[in-house]
């Protein structure tokens, strides 16, 4: 298993097919057909459907559940490389889920660089069920998600709670206060921000209920909301800023939607030196934003 093999892989994932993926690579496809079939050789398995004259790939099981672990897979050879290359670099590994990435953490981060000349700071983008892998293997120091789950090598607490809300773009003309019965899901953004929200969600508008759009990447929610026809909920903090630069309304809603909890995660008996600063950044920003309460250390511990 090679460097090479597991960026073919995770390439064709991302970007869908072979074509693009060898474009991206600045190979041949039939070079990355060889590089595909040897790790497939190697593992004894296959990791994609091959069906001819389908544009896009489909993973197989075994493919699906392959990418997690190229995913650490990539990161450990990374750092093993940096590491040599760098000898005494300081880093910091830290993965979020992507709401707090594209709307919170960028400002924090920045404080964070400017107060840590010394550190390399590494951010990647994960998903609530992938974190406590990447944790626990030690790909990432420490981790911000939405869904815990238990795990005796990691460790979960709180970092703080929001509000969610009802944010409309003003070409629906929605009173100020709005019945949530009067939502028509086929107008609806519609973003996953933790279980609690799916099971409030699918009491009101039925687990079958079908959106104008899905959202599984939360940097694409401004593209999205700036024709002024949609609506959808979301946190208070990222509401204000789509408000802002987007032709849209908060508005009030006869049902309060549930709170969403974000999380933070690192090893058991093993925290980074940096990690401390970091929250204390994090908490000092989330104190300014109104609709978010913030857990202090003493009282964060699940």
């Amino acid at each position: 298993m090679t460097f090479l093999e597991i960026e073919a892989f995770l390439s064709i994932v991302q970007h869908g097919s072979f074509s693009a993926a060898a474009e991206k690579l600045y190979i041949t496809q039939p070079a990355l057909g060889r590089r595909v079939r040897a790790l497939e050789e190697e593992l004894g398995y296959t990791l994609f459907v091959r069906n001819k004259g389908v544009r896009h790939v489909e993973l197989t099981r075994q493919g699906q559940a392959f990418i997690g672990i190229a995913h650490r897979w990539q990161a450990l050879w990374n750092e093993t490389q940096e590491a040599a290359l760098l000898g005494h670099e300081k880093s910091f590994y830290v993965a979020s889920v992507g709401s707090l990435l594209a709307f919170l953490l960028p400002t924090v981060f920045q404080t964070f660089m400017k107060e840590e000349p010394g550190c390399c700071l590494h951010v990647t983008t994960l998903h609530s069920s992938e974190a406590y892998a990447y944790v626990g293997s030690k790909s990432v120091d420490m981790a911000f998600i939405t869904d815990p789950m238990y795990s005796s090598q990691v460790k979960t607490s709180i970092l703080f709670q929001e509000e969610l809300c009802l944010v409309a773009g003003e070409e629906l003309n929605f009173p100020k206060q709005v019945k949530i019965s009067d939502l028509d899901p086929g107008q609806e953004i519609r973003t996953r921000w933790d279980r609690n929200f799916d099971a409030w969600h699918d009491y009101f508008f039925g687990s079958g209920s079908v959106p104008r759009v899905y959202l599984d990447e939360m940097g694409f929610l401004q593209y999205f909301t700036q024709a002024g026809d949609n609506w959808a909920f979301l946190p208070v903090s990222v509401a204000k800023r789509m408000v802002n630069a987007s032709p849209l309304n908060i508005h009030e809603l006869d049902v309060k939607p549930p709170k969403r909890t974000l999380y933070y995660l690192n090893r058991v008996g093993d925290v980074s030196p940096y990690e401390k600063h970091l929250l204390t950044l994090c908490r000092k920003q989330l104190s300014g934003e109104e609709g978010i309460t913030v857990m202090e250390e003493e009282t964060a511990r699940l």
